[in-house]
């Protein structure tokens, strides 16, 4: 469990001295002035520090109970001051009652039924006017603020999907990846009537795969394993089998995934390793942990996916999916067993990435 930095701290021991100081105040001003003493100031501290304390760590716990069940920034700014209001109203009406029953039955040794019959109802509805007024106030600076976040955030992701629709456009029909097509169809023409069809076929599929998905945030997981399996088929044609593709990926799946994403870990896996006879480059695309899409490959690297100068657009290119999928899913986005920069170079002797699927 994470130990409370001084900050947290520090917050909590000023927010419990200004309830304590607020509910004495005002425990004061409803006191004759004939009944005010020492004594009874004391008294009145102490009462206002126990239910004060109590109702700030209870009102405290609201937002990590709704992200508990919930998740964190999952909800939207409205939705979740509603639900904190109504939290806190529960909340604070339990602690208040708990704390009055507290102060009479068990310090004071008097009847409870006796404290609601007079003055006691009236007590604890100021008591829960007073949290609801202070609470109102702290949610609603909270509120906007929140939405000031989501509306910067909005924006952020925005810019971000625009670039990683265009990081996934730039890889299929960069001139690299033509540029090898054409040449490997022109090797299959005269020779290979039958592959050379059936190649061009796949070519243009994946062209149109690519045309018809970059708009959209999430594509099924079948859809998206079928296109790989085109592109599988145009870099089996070229390197034959020095490169070897396996998937356990049954059809029927309910996951949904980002588009072009699992195409271009298959890429860079080819571009950054030697694909030879000598060396055949495995790739590895399964399912983990129940929810994980895992592609992975023997390292034999010729440069670096993770840095370099041919390293930093992948590198930009996984920190792309990485934020979306941040944004999509609760569970992280992992390269080489890690979810935060720096990556490990490898694992295992492996370069693996870990997808959250999402359903």
């Amino acid at each position: 469990m994470a130990r409370p930095n001084k900050t947290t701290i520090k917050t909590h021991v000023r927010g419990i001295i200004a309830v304590t100081i607020i509910g004495t105040a005002i425990s004061l001003l409803m006191t004759p002035i004939d009944h005010i003493s020492f004594q009874q100031l004391g008294i009145n501290l102490l009462y206002c520090f126990l239910i004060g304390s109590s109702l700030w760590f209870g009102n405290f716990s609201v937002n990590p109970i709704l992200e508990a069940i919930f998740g964190k920034d999952r909800l939207g700014p409205g939705v979740k001051l509603i639900l904190s209001l109504t939290g806190m109203l529960l909340i604070s009406s339990a602690v208040i009652f708990f704390i009055n029953w507290f102060w009479m039955v068990v310090i004071w040794g008097a009847e409870f039924s006796n404290f609601i019959k007079y003055s006691g109802k009236s007590i604890m509805i100021i008591e829960l006017v007073t949290v609801v007024i202070i609470a109102l106030v702290l949610y609603i600076n909270e509120f906007f603020s929140s939405w000031r976040e989501a509306v910067k955030n909005e924006e952020s992701l925005k810019r971000e999907k625009l670039a990683l629709e265009y990081d996934s456009l730039k890889n299929q029909v960069n001139p690299h990846f033509l540029f090898n097509s054409l040449n490997t169809l022109s090797g299959l023409i005269g020779k290979d009537e039958e592959k050379a069809t059936r190649f061009v076929k796949q070519l243009s599929d994946i062209y149109r795969y690519v045309l018809e998905q970059k708009d959209r945030e999430l594509v099924p997981l079948n859809t998206e394993m079928k296109f790989v399996g085109n592109y599988i088929s145009l870099m089996k044609i070229r390197f034959g089998d020095n490169l070897i593709v396996e998937s356990d990926i049954s059809e029927g799946s309910p996951f949904k995934i980002i588009p072009l994403s699992v195409q271009m870990l298959l890429e860079n896996a080819i571009k950054h390793n030697i694909v030879s006879r000598d060396k055949p480059l495995t790739i590895k695309i399964t399912l983990a942990a129940g929810e994980y899409l895992q592609v992975s490959n023997n390292l034999q690297k010729k440069s670096s996916i993770l840095g370099g100068d041919t390293g930093e657009w992948e590198k930009h290119g996984l920190m792309n999916i990485k934020s979306r999928y941040e944004y999509l899913s609760e569970r992280d986005f992992e390269v080489n067993g890690a979810s935060e920069e720096p990556f490990p170079e490898e694992l295992h002797g492996s370069f693996v990435v870990s997808i959250p699927l999402i359903r």
